[in-house]
């Protein structure tokens, strides 16, 4: 879809306005609202799970660094080269 004064593509049916010449696009061209509602919940959804894998990630490395200190703690100083 394409914008009705500067006809360049318009990249959200979320915003009132084109991102590249700023006009107030007509109603009838936005998503209805029940449905950006909808996208921005979906939004958050997706953030909060990418932070809560993050977390997770970031956990498993501390606990493989931890278990890889733990058994190298356990060579005899002699098998060191």
């Amino acid at each position: 879809m394409n914008c009705p004064n500067c006809d360049r593509l318009l990249y959200s049916r979320i915003q009132p306005k084109c991102g590249h010449c700023g006009i107030v696009l007509p109603p009838e061209w936005r998503l209805p609202a029940d449905e950006i509602e909808k996208i921005r919940e979906e939004q958050a959804e997706i953030e909060a799970r990418r932070v809560l894998a993050k977390e997770k990630e970031e956990e498993e490395r501390e606990a493989k660094i931890r278990r890889d200190r733990s058994n190298s703690s356990h060579v005899p100083p002699g098998f060191m080269l």
